[in-house]
């Protein structure tokens, strides 16, 4: 019978008082508990309230017989007997007292109350034996209820470790449901006295659907961060002011707070009884405007059970015009439960937020900065709080003005808070105080043994101490009244930490003089195409210096060419150069992605397909790493639709993926590469090399192949993709100089590697001409370079390391067409 939920919201004492109940109906040889049994056993469980209570009320041992009476009862667990029904519907009388008096937990005093209630003949009998007087003796019984004791009652009552809810604090409320389960929106905005700006025509909206004789009801949607929250707290603010409409005077807008409403529901009904009185006091209140924010949070709330949930119980009031209520959610909720359910989606009146414009944010920027300058004691200058709304916009593109504005503006004051902190002086502090304390408490204890002579020394060194401390606080005040100024290059400095990308790139002081060496920097590692690094240059100078469309790429390129010229390596050392690391290149091999299905690996699989939710492979990494270089290899082989992504990258610098969220590749750099013409540069290559013509009527030669390269490519791939390209780049074909130049660079690169193993090489020059003709290639162009120097150089060199592993210098010689170490 005494099954663990009856215990799970009983105080300690009233578990004891059941317990020895149980005893004293075992002791009486009676089969069933009675309310009689209970009534002794709460008179017994001393310190209790329900005992004291009995005792107030004049009760003593003479009022209670029994066949056994035993003060001292030992109490055995090891048989239950059944409650008797009077004292099952005791017991349930007791939860449900507990209950209106936002108890947690169901305690003697509620039991006392509810025995007093009783109908049970014995124990009416009981209390006549003290004169019992039902108008005088319930009120008697039910005082302690009515105290506010609540806080204090863990001291005195032996409770588990809980955290209590909110209780009512006064009686004669009429809202007290409302006070406990929601949040009084009027008294918090005047607490905090906020400035809340920049969405005065919205709050008109909000107004005149609040003053519709029908579907009086509004529900903002929006995205997440645009301030629909706000704009309530907007709305409690004008009512506050008195600036409103007659019908709206004196309104209270209370916001529900549906996780305390279901917190502790233990028992089934008990959800459904707090919402239906918050529901009614607002019915009986016409002056409450309840607010619901996360208003698809009522879809299933409460009904873990098999119940009703919130969404069910309100729709009846909401139908019938009992009680105002303000909804907010966002588009992706909405879309997802509140469109599902029509019956509830019908009670509402759908209002849109969209995210403010950059002028409405610095407005509420503006009137915010005032508090945070306050809190972090900060200076915050005109240039960062555009700086905030400027590089927010343009760096974190998945969230929404003022929310990341206003993020970032508090991080880098805090930040700058922390960086100017007086550690040193704290830590001086720490040790003068410590010192001082130890101190106090020897002179003490020589003032006790009466040493006076030695305790006046320590009183010296206790005023000294004193002296000093006083002088470091006195300094942090000085400190602490001047403001540090917060400038916009503190907030390029934070978005580059909540980003991840250099502060180079976002500092345009910083940025400057790396991108205005460029092309000289690229030509140092890039041998032999300074037609395209020129073009490649030109475009990176005007997107860096802020010049061209910053809602686009930062460059854009179609790179053409016989293979082996370096458009692959020519990408990675862009993506070294700009972004400082080779690994910041994401590359997407096209040959992969002939087919159209093949589409959901890169912005990943629509709903209902398997990989759902696990996102794409290029949006996924792109969202991750923004400030990468995407190379899109081999293009002509995906499949034409496939290539249809690109025209949203290209053109309005994002991808949305198959999830509806939206990739930033404003900050990204876009290559494209393709083969097409691969044999006719080839063709033109070895013809050009091999003949006698000069050199102007091969150049021209070359141009016209390269017109009708471009010409196919317009054909192979849709126009509309190549136009929105920044450049298509033809790469020349390598001269035999040219590869001289690249055998060097590679040699001195195997030349450093040994270098850094202690073992010195020497190189004689006619070595690099003798490697150059053996790898020069019409139509491999540069790639047999690192192959023959493999086979050639480092395999030899390996071996003759190996075979005088003690020797540390070593000469390459050519001999007969062939090359030998020692």
């Amino acid at each position: 019978m005494f099954q663990s939920k009856i215990f799970e919201k009983m105080t300690a004492y009233a578990k004891n008082s059941l317990l020895q109940a149980n005893e004293l109906a075992r002791n009486e040889s009676e089969k069933k508990i009675s309310p009689t049994h209970l009534l002794r056993a709460i008179y017994l469980e001393k310190g209790s309230l329900g005992s004291n209570t009995l005792k107030d009320l004049g009760f003593d041992k003479e009022h209670f017989s029994s066949k056994k009476k035993n003060g001292n009862l030992k109490l055995n667990k090891e048989t239950y007997l059944p409650f008797s029904p009077s004292l099952s519907r005791t017991v349930t009388q007791a939860y449900a007292i507990a209950n209106s008096f936002n108890y947690p937990y169901v305690g003697t005093e509620h039991l006392v109350y509810a025995l007093t209630e009783s109908t049970d003949k014995s124990v009416r009998e009981i209390f006549q034996k003290i004169s019992f007087d039902e108008k005088k003796i319930k009120p008697f019984a039910r005082a302690p209820l009515g105290n506010d004791f609540l806080s204090d009652l863990p001291k005195s009552v032996p409770l588990p470790d809980i955290s209590f809810s909110k209780t009512k604090k006064n009686d004669s409320s009429q809202t007290p449901y409302l006070n406990q389960f929601c949040v009084n929106l009027n008294k918090e905005v005047e607490e905090r006295n906020e400035i809340i700006s920049g969405r005065d025509d919205e709050i008109e909206r909000i107004i005149h659907i609040l003053g519709r004789k029908t579907k009086n009801n509004p529900l903002l949607i929006g995205d997440p961060g645009i301030g629909k929250t706000a704009l309530v707290s907007g709305l409690a603010k004008k009512i506050n002011s008195g600036k409103i409409p007659g019908y709206l005077l004196n309104k209270t807008i209370y916001s529900l707070d549906m996780a305390l409403l279901v917190a502790g529901t233990t028992f089934r009904g008990e959800f459904e009884n707090r919402l239906k009185e918050v529901i009614s006091e607002a019915t009986r209140n016409k002056k409450v405007i309840l607010f619901i924010d996360e208003l698809h949070g009522i879809v299933g709330a409460g009904n873990s059970q098999g119940s009703l949930d919130a969404a069910n119980i309100l729709k009846p009031a909401l139908s019938k015009g009992d009680i105002q209520c303000i909804g907010a959610t966002t588009y992706a909720e909405h879309k997802k439960y509140i469109e599902k359910d029509p019956a509830l989606a019908r009670r509402f009146q759908p209002i849109q937020l969209f995210e403010p414009s950059k002028e409405v944010a610095k407005l509420i920027l503006k009137n915010l900065s005032p508090q945070f300058e306050k809190f972090h004691n900060v200076a915050i200058s005109e240039d960062a709080l555009d700086a905030s709304i400027e590089l927010s916009v343009r760096y974190i593109a998945d969230r929404f003005l003022p929310d990341k504005a206003i993020d970032v503006l508090d991080e880098t004051a805090s930040a700058l808070k922390n960086k100017n902190a007086f550690n040193s002086d704290i830590n001086l502090l720490k040790k003068y105080e410590d010192e001082f304390k130890e101190i106090v408490r020897k002179k003490e204890l020589l003032v006790q043994q009466h040493k006076y002579e030695f305790a006046l020394e320590l009183q010296k060194k206790e005023s000294a101490l004193s002296e000093k401390i006083s002088q470091i606080t006195k300094k942090q005040s000085l400190t602490s009244i001047k403001k540090t100024a917060l400038t916009k290059n503190d907030v390029a400095l934070t978005i580059s930490k909540i980003t991840g990308i250099p502060i180079e790139k976002i500092s345009a002081q910083k940025n400057n003089s790396k991108i205005a060496d460029i092309e000289k920097r690229l030509n140092e590692k890039i041998i032999g195409q300074k037609n395209a690094i020129k073009i490649i240059s030109d475009v990176f100078f005007r997107s860096y210096s802020g010049i061209s469309n910053p809602d686009r790429p930062a460059g854009s390129f179609l790179f053409l060419g016989p293979t082996g010229v370096g458009k692959t390596l020519t990408s990675k050392i862009i993506a070294q150069e700009i972004f400082s690391s080779e690994n910041a290149m994401i590359r997407i091999d096209m040959s992969e992605f002939s087919e159209k299905h093949t589409l959901s690996r890169l912005v990943g699989a629509p709903a209902g397909y398997i990989g759902f939710g696990e996102g794409g492979s290029l949006t996924e990494k792109v969202r991750h790493k923004p400030y990468s270089l995407i190379l899109f290899d081999e293009i002509e082989k995906a499949h034409p639709d496939i290539l249809n992504i690109l025209l949203q990258i290209l053109e309005d610098g994002i991808l949305t993926d198959a999830e509806g969220r939206s990739v930033n590749f404003k900050n990204t750099i876009i290559i494209l590469t393709s083969n097409i013409g691969t044999a006719e540069f080839t063709g033109a290559a070895k013809l050009g090399f091999q003949s006698s013509e000069k050199t102007e009527q091969l150049h021209q030669q070359f141009e016209s192949i390269k017109n009708n390269i471009l010409k196919e490519i317009y054909q192979r791939i849709k126009p509309e993709i190549i136009n929105r390209l920044d450049h298509i780049i033809v790469f020349d074909a390598l001269s035999e100089e040219t590869i001289e130049k690249i055998v060097d660079i590679e040699m001195k690169k195997l030349s450093a590697r040994l270098k850094k193993n202690s073992i010195l090489l020497k190189i004689h020059p006619q070595i690099l001409r003798f490697i150059t003709k053996k790898s020069y290639s019409t139509e491999y162009g540069a790639r047999s370079v690192r192959k023959n120097i493999q086979d050639l150089v480092e395999t030899k060199i390996a071996q003759a390391i190996l075979k005088n592993q003690q020797k540390k210098n070593f000469t390459l010689h050519l001999k007969n067409n062939d090359l030998f170490v020692e």
